[in-house]
This record gives structure tokens, C-alpha cells and sequence, in this order.
């Protein structure tokens, strides 16, 4: 980001890393009765994420300062939400896909979605 709060530094580091640029993986597709909610990949923009949810009157969580810089999605979980959000609850995600190291160094996929071909 502009302030560099994703982006490790090697001297503050104490474990190897890496920078993966998700933005390709944008997109947002509506899910359930009648799109109240959204599946949102982790480079969909949070600009990008409130012009879908107008097309079904509903309003995006985090609507920021900086949105007119489209930061992703997977930023506005990953840093949480505060100030003025705080009135509309903190930022959550009910189902995800993602992968983890466990303790002995594998990868693993973790499929929380529920969701079916």
C-alpha cells in the first residue's frame, strides 16, 4: 500500500516472505437470495465491490477515505476496520478459501465456502 503496511521489510522480518499480487483475482459474483451477499475474491477492489452492491441496493461495509484508490477487498479484511466503521460493526468474513502452513511446514487448503459446482 501507499503507507507500506502490507508489505514486509526484510530487517523487521523474522521469518522468510513473500509478496503475491492478487489483483487479477477480482472478481465479485452474488450469492444467495436475491444477492444479499457476495463472494468476493481477494483482488476484487472495495470500489469496485460498492458499484455491484448498488445494482442491488445494498451498501458496501467499508466505505474509506482512500476508496477512490479501489484498495482490495483482501486489504480492508486483512487490516480490519475502525474509525467511523466502527458504527456499522467490525468487518468479518463468514466463508473463505485460503491456505495455511501447518506445524510441520505442509500447505494446506482450507475450504470454508460451502459452496457447490
Amino acid at each position: 500500500g501507499l503507507t507500506g503496511g502490507g508489505v514486509p521489510r526484510d530487517l523487521e522480518c523474522d521469518r522468510p516472505t513473500a509478496v503475491i499480487n492478487m489483483r487479477r483475482l477480482k472478481k465479485i459474483i452474488p450469492i444467495g437470495p436475491a444477492g444479499h451477499q457476495v463472494l468476493c475474491f481477494a483482488g476484487a477492489g472495495i470500489l469496485d465491490l460498492q458499484e455491484r452492491l448498488k445494482e442491488h441496493g445494498r451498501d458496501s461495509h467499508s466505505v474509506l477515505g482512500s476508496i477512490f484508490l479501489n484498495p482490495s477487498v483482501a486489504a480492508g479484511v486483512s487490516f480490519g476496520s475502525g474509525g467511523t466503521q466502527i458504527r456499522k460493526g467490525p468487518v468479518f468474513t463468514e466463508r473463505a478459501l485460503f491456505c495455511r502452513v501447518t506445524d510441520v511446514g505442509e500447505v494446506e487448503l482450507v475450504d470454508t465456502l460451502g459452496l457447490k459446482d
